[in-house]
């Protein structure tokens, strides 16, 4: 038996999978330790943060492996942009947790030296925050900064308007930083910048933006629409205009419309753009700090121009959607950077080409699907109509269907229609219940797979057959641990209803074809056809799939855990700590697990793995599916399969990573 391991990075966290090559369990397995040589250092172990019991105290210093990882996936917080980091997998065995050893001659092979670094190649970079707040690390670090006064929305909101705060710099991740140093960059080298924002009201970027002056071109949308004048930016549009540092351009659209780009074009200073900035990032204090979000910065001068020349047409546009505006988001603009095809779309379109070319690539997916979704629209009846999330839905509806795939891995968050604030916006007859049942009973998709049916903010997906597993209505978003559980302590709870704001789509990530689509485009109709938005669909690019999926899972599976908490919170069987057995191994190795472990190691995903079919038991958590010791030291049956589907692998399997994420040094990350 040996170990296969692999090692995946983002900028902002490492990725470790590994698996035993006979996929059997290692008897007297307690768990894994987790060696990293840092920098060409002496190899240390990661640190875990759950024990086998509430209070236990933590291992001695380099004896971190007797609280041993029982997880075959699990994040590494605590390397920085810059650092060369390997690994190495150690099983650590014994009878109990009192008589723990190595077992070096199972261990597995040094993964190769990895760079943590968010740029991939030459001339595309992804970058991301750590804007779920619903964590200890945050908890811990409010508290201490309001010197343990009542934590509340009130204190966070003060803390995340402070530039300089070290919990806001935490929150605001790798993401600001670059924000900020791309505008620096064209101040220190005399060029221009030319944004166009949906919401502005951070104070460090509004700075950095006066900086330069009259070279710093904004057009300002009019954001949420807020009566009396329906201009979400008003005060801080007629400050920048009366301060007059800067060239203010208004984009005031009509209801029904968003002007919605979060775009920056960096030029020289004979004004031909280099670079710019797309992604799901509100240049706000909470788009940077409260809500998940993405960027991704393309160096590329045609690129750039492409962007360039669509804040053009904005700016000549005005408040309006003109015919010649409409009529150049029609068409596809591709070019290939780093031997990558991206594939520039704006819209509003004309018959939504942008999402024609999606789904096309949706169709073709062989392994594997991730993706966060904002507010992709209620299900919609005619297929050319589909938001994303349908058709990424339908690769699991067997019936009628050329495009089916049972094997066909599908993770994903949404942040689904929230009642009185989207649906608002639909027409009077289609916003009766009568009018909203009927969009979606669609000829297609079950109707419960409707993120909008039934109303909650947040929906976890894996897989286009089981419903959605929704969070409770009384988690609400994010979701939280509300009061102290065994050694986790009470979590804030969040600001908005917004937490999910990324919107993003990872296709094969370890495959022939990877895909990545992102952008401030919500991925539906109604994005296509009455937006101000920005789509960018890169192809071949594996390394960049690879960043945007890790950070897809991590988001994933920290919504499952707290569910799961506030589920099961009252209950003396529930999970909360390590298992002094090892019978913990049984759940990993078999079923739907085993399959999303062989996708994590790019490996060919057998029909077990498909979201279709129960899952395996969770990790650690064979007690809650079982009676007794003695059943959970039995193998998994169908009952305990199925009970794991609603009580386990959309939980507490979840718990590792969590608690190896509770270090608050000057990272200070989790997800």
């Amino acid at each position: 038996m040996s170990l296969s391991v692999k090692a995946y990075d983002n900028g902002d966290h490492v990725c470790l999978v590994w698996l035993p090559t006979d996929l059997k369990p290692i008897p007297g397995c307690r768990g894994f330790g987790i060696r990293r040589t840092l920098n060409g250092g002496a190899p240390a172990f990661l640190q875990n943060h759950v024990g086998f019991s509430d209070g236990q105290a933590p291992p001695a210093a380099g004896q971190e492996w007797k609280w041993p990882v029982q997880r075959y996936l699990w994040w590494d917080y605590s390397a920085n942009p810059g650092d060369t980091v390997q690994y190495q997998i150690v099983p650590v065995v014994g009878t109990n947790q009192n008589s723990l050893t190595l077992v070096e001659n199972l261990k597995s092979d040094l993964t190769s030296p990895l760079r943590i670094t968010g740029q991939d190649g030459k001339s595309i970079a992804a970058y991301f925050n750590r804007g779920i707040i619903a964590s200890q690390w945050v908890t811990k670090q409010l508290a201490a900064e309001a010197k343990n006064q009542q934590l509340n929305k009130t204190s966070l909101t003060s803390v995340i308007q402070k530039p300089g705060d070290p919990l806001r710099n935490g929150l605001s991740g790798l993401l600001r930083p670059q924000i900020l140093s791309m505008l620096k960059q064209v101040k220190d080298e005399g060029g221009k910048a030319f944004l166009a924002l949906y919401e502005l009201n951070d104070l460090e970027l509004i700075d950095a933006m006066t900086a330069l002056g009259k070279n710093c071109n904004l057009i300002l949308g009019n954001g949420a629409f807020k009566p009396p004048s329906n201009d979400e930016n008003a005060a801080i549009r007629a400050k920048l205009k009366a301060d007059n540092q800067i060239n203010v351009y208004d984009r005031l659209v009509p209801s029904g419309h968003f002007a919605h780009n979060k775009i920056l074009i960096c030029c020289d200073k004979n004004g031909k753009a280099q670079q710019v900035l797309s992604g799901s990032t509100n240049w706000t204090d909470t788009g940077l700090c409260t809500q998940a979000n993405n960027g991704l910065i393309i160096n590329d001068p045609q690129v750039a121009d492409a962007y360039l020349q669509e804040w053009e047409r904005l700016h000549q546009a005005g408040n309006a959607f003109p015919p010649d505006l409409i009529k150049a988001n029609s068409t596809q603009k591709t070019f290939t950077v780093d031997n990558s095809q991206v594939s520039v779309w704006f819209v509003p379109t004309d018959a939504m080409e942008d999402l024609q070319q999606a789904r096309r690539l949706i169709n073709q997916a062989q392994q594997g699907i991730l993706f966060l979704f904002f507010n992709p629209g209620p299900f919609q009846e005619d297929p050319s109509r589909w938001t994303l999330l349908q058709s990424i839905l339908y690769r699991h509806q067997p019936e009628s269907n050329p495009y089916y795939n049972s094997n066909l891995y599908i993770r994903g968050v949404v942040n689904q229609e929230i009642a009185g604030v989207t649906e608002a916006n639909l027409p009077a007859d289609q916003r009766t219940p009568a009018k909203l049942a009927s969009i979606r009973n669609t000829r297609h998709l079950d109707p419960h797979l409707d993120p909008a049916n039934p109303v909650h903010p947040v929906a976890l997906i894996s897989g286009g057959v089981e419903p959605p597993q929704r969070l409770s209505e009384d988690v609400q978003v994010p979701a939280n641990i509300k009061a102290k559980f065994h050694d986790w302590a009470q979590e804030l709870l969040g600001a908005s209803m917004v937490m999910i704001h990324s919107k993003c789509i990872v296709i094969d990530p370890f495959g022939a074809h990877p895909v990545v689509m992102t952008g401030s485009h919500n991925l539906g109709p109604k994005a296509s056809q009455m937006n101000d938005d920005n789509l960018v669909i890169i192809e071949g690019d594996a390394a960049l799939a690879q960043a945007y999926a890790v950070n897809i899972i991590a988001i994933y599976q920290e919504y499952r855990f707290r569910e799961y908490v506030t589920k099961n919170a009252a209950s003396p069987n529930a999970w909360h700590g390590l298992e002094d057995n090892d019978t913990w191994q049984q759940g990993h190795l078999s079923g739907d697990a085993e399959g999303e472990l062989q996708f994590w190691l790019g490996q060919t995903v057998t029909a077990s793995s498909s979201a279709g079919g129960p899952p395996s038991p969770p990790t650690g958590l064979t007690a809650t599916v079982a009676a007794s010791s003695a059943a959970a030291a039995a193998p998994v049956n169908a009952a305990a399969a199925a009970a794991s589907r609603t009580a386990g692998l959309r939980g507490p399997a979840l718990h590792r990573p969590h608690a190896s994420m509770e270090h608050t040094g000057s990272k200070g990350k989790t997800k």
